[in-house]
C-alpha cells in the first residue's frame, strides 16, 4: 500500500527545495548547497542508484558525517523509494558488515566521493530477503545505543516521521531562513528530525563534523545562530569553555553580541536543573527548549518550550500535541498518574514506529494494549502537574533492599558551585548489594575534596542516598551518540574503588 503523496519526507524536502531553490540549504566548511542543488544533487544520485539496481522497498546503508552530501543522498533514497539505514562514518568494519546483514542492505553509499556512481558501493555479502518490517512506506532504519544489550533496529515510516515534525513546529520556532548549527550526526534520531525540520522550513543548516566545545562556541560567536540542538553531556563541555578563567569572559561577551545561539535545544538524556541554571546565567539571552522522545515513538513526545524553561526546568514538562501518557506500577497496566507516585511512563502516539526490525516479539512486547513502555521511571510534580523524570527501571541503585533513582542523587548535586558534571552509579557490595557512588567532574579552577562533597550530600540528600564515595575526574565516559554512557561510569567508580583506575580515564584524583 502506497503512503499518501503528502505523507512523505521526499515530498517535504522536494517541496521545500522548489519554494527555497535559490537559498542556502547546507554548508558544512567545504561546501555549500542551494536548495535547487540539493535536489539536483538527489537527481543525480537516484539515476546512479537505478543504473546499480536498487529496487524499491530495498533498504540502504548510508555512511554519514555531516556532510552536505549525507541530505542529497537521504533525499534521493526516499525518491527512489529505498528505506535509509545511517551509519556512521568511522564505525568499525565489523559493525557496518553486522548493520548490512540485519536489515538485507546489498548497497552503501559513501559521502566522500564526488561523482554520483562512484559513492554506490556494492556489498560483498551473503544476500537475504530483507526483514518483514521494510517496505516502501518506511523511511528509516535506526539502531538504539545498545547499552542494555544487543542494539535494535527501530523503523520509522515516512507518516509517523511527517506528522510528528509537524507537531513539533507548533511547539518550537522553525522558520525560513533561520541559520542552524548542527553537530549531531544522522544515526541518532535527534539529529534526523533537527536538520530535517530546518530543511522542511527553508531554514539553513550549518553542518559540523564532529563536536568540539571550543570550536563549536568559536562558530557560534562568528556570526549569528537562531539554534543549535545538542546532548547535555555536550552542554556540560560548553560550560565548562565558558567558565574558564583565561577565555571564558570574552567568549560569553563575544557570544552576547553576536546574539548566538538564541536557542539551545537539548534532549537525548536528562537536562538536571542545575546545569540549565549555570548556562542561562552565562548566557542570559540564549534560550533552553528541554525535548523528551524515544526512537520508538519518532522523538519529541515532551517538549518544554523556551517561554517555559523556568518553571519547568528540571522536568519533561508536558506532552506534545498527539501523545498521552500514563504511569505503569511494576507489572501492572498503565494507569491515570497519582501526583507524587513513581512508576514507569507508558506513551500512547500515532506516531509509533513501524516495529522492531526482524524482532515481532520484542514489538509486541515493548507495544502492549497499544501502550509503549518506556523503561524510564517518572513521577507528576504535585504542585504543577509537570512529568518528571527519575530515571531508569534498569539502572535504579539497589542499596540495602532500598531502591534509588540516579537522577534524585543527580539534581542536587548538579547544583553545587565546583559542579561540572556529575552522575551517580551503583557499585556492588557483599553486605548490602550495591552502594551510592558519585562521578563528579569539577568546574574549571574548583578544587572540592570528596570530603567535601559526601557533606554536600547530607545537606540535601535523605541518609541512605547521600554518595559513600565520590570520584573525582576530568570528564564523564559518552557513548556513541554523545550521551553520558552510565555504564561505563559505574565501571570507572568500581575501579577506582578498588584501586584499579585506569590512567585513560582522565582522573583528577
Amino acid at each position: 500500500m502506497d503512503t499518501d503523496h503528502h505523507q512523505r519526507l521526499d515530498t517535504l524536502l522536494t517541496d521545500a527545495c522548489a519554494r527555497f531553490a535559490e537559498e542556502t540549504a547546507l554548508t558544512d566548511g567545504v561546501r555549500s548547497l542551494t536548495y535547487g542543488e540539493l535536489a539536483a544533487n538527489a537527481a543525480a544520485l537516484r539515476t546512479a542508484l537505478a543504473a546499480a539496481g536498487h529496487r524499491a522497498a530495498e533498504p540502504v546503508l548510508l555512511c554519514v558525517g555531516n556532510r552536505c552530501a549525507d541530505f542529497a543522498a537521504q533525499l534521493a533514497l526516499w525518491q527512489a523509494r529505498g528505506i535509509v539505514v545511517p551509519v556512521h562514518h568511522g564505525a568499525p568494519e565489523s559493525v557496518v558488515r553486522e548493520t548490512a546483514l540485519r536489515t538485507g542492505a546489498r548497497l552503501l553509499l559513501r559521502s566522500d566521493e564526488e561523482r554520483p556512481d562512484a559513492r554506490i558501493v556494492r556489498l560483498d555479502l551473503p544476500e537475504r530477503a530483507a526483514p518483514r518490517e521494510l517496505d516502501a512506506d518506511q523511511a528509516l532504519v535506526a539502531f538504539t545505543s545498545g547499552s542494555t544489550g544487543r542494539p535494535k533496529g527501530v523503523v520509522l515510516s515516512h507518516r509517523a516521521l511527517t506528522a510528528k515534525l509537524r507537531a513539533i513546529a507548533h511547539v518550537l520556532p522553525f522558520r525560513a531562513g533561520d541559520q542552524a548549527l548542527q553537530v549531531l550526526q544522522l544515526n541518532f534520531t535527534f539529529g534526523q528530525w533537527t536538520s530535517l525540520l530546518t530543511l522542511a522550513t527553508g531554514g539553513t543548516l550549518h553542518l559540523l563534523p564532529r563536536f568540539r566545545a571550543a570550536d563549536v562556541l568559536r562558530r557560534l560567536a562568528d556570526r549569528p545562530v537562531d539554534r543549535i540542538a545538542v546532548v547535555p553531556s555536550m552542554l556540560r563541555l560548553i560550560n565548562r569553555e565558558l567558565s574558564t578563567p583565561g577565555d571564558g569572559p570574552a567568549l560569553r561577551s563575544a557570544l552576547r553580541e553576536a546574539g548566538s545561539p538564541a536557542l539551545w535545544i537539548t534532549g537525548g538524556e536528562p537536562l538536571l536543573a542545575g546545569l540549565g541554571a549555570r548556562l542561562r546565567a552565562a548566557l542570559p539571552d540564549s534560550g533552553i527548549a528541554d525535548v523528551y522522545g524515544l526512537s520508538e515513538t519518532s522523538t519529541s513526545d515532551f517538549i518544554v518550550a523556551p517561554d517555559q524553561y523556568e518553571a519547568a526546568a528540571g522536568t519533561i514538562g508536558r506532552p506534545s500535541p498527539g501523545v498521552e501518557f500514563r504511569i505503569a506500577s511494576g507489572d501492572g497496566p498503565p494507569r491515570p498518574p497519582v501526583p507524587g507516585a513513581v512508576g514507569e511512563l507508558c506513551l500512547r502516539t500515532p506516531y509509533l514506529m513501524t516495529g522492531y526490525l526482524d524482532d515481532p516479539s520484542a514489538t509486541a512486547d515493548a507495544t502492549a494494549d497499544g501502550w509503549l513502555r518506556t523503561g524510564d521511571l517518572a513521577t507528576v510534580r504535585s504542585s504543577d502537574g509537570l512529568v518528571q523524570l527519575v530515571g531508569r527501571e534498569k539502572q535504579l541503585i539497589s542499596r540495602g533492599g532500598a531502591k534509588i533513582a540516579p537522577l534524585e542523587v543527580e539534581h542536587p548535586y548538579a547544583r553545587h558551585p565546583a559542579c561540572g558534571g556529575c552522575v551517580a552509579v551503583g557499585v556492588p557490595d557483599p553486605m548490602l548489594g550495591e552502594r551510592v557512588h558519585l562521578v563528579f567532574v569539577p568546574t574549571p579552577g574548583a578544587r572540592p575534596t570528596e570530603d567535601e562533597l559526601i557533606a554536600f550530600g547530607r545537606e540535601h540528600l535523605e541518609a541512605y542516598k547521600v554518595p559513600e564515595r565520590v570520584h573525582l575526574v576530568a570528564e564523564l565516559p559518552l557513548g556513541r551518540t554523545g550521551k553520558t554512557d552510565r555504564d561505563a561510569a559505574a565501571g570507572l567508580a568500581a575501579a577506582a574503588d578498588s584501586g584499579r583506575l585506569p590512567a585513560a580515564t582522565g582522573a583528577v584524583r
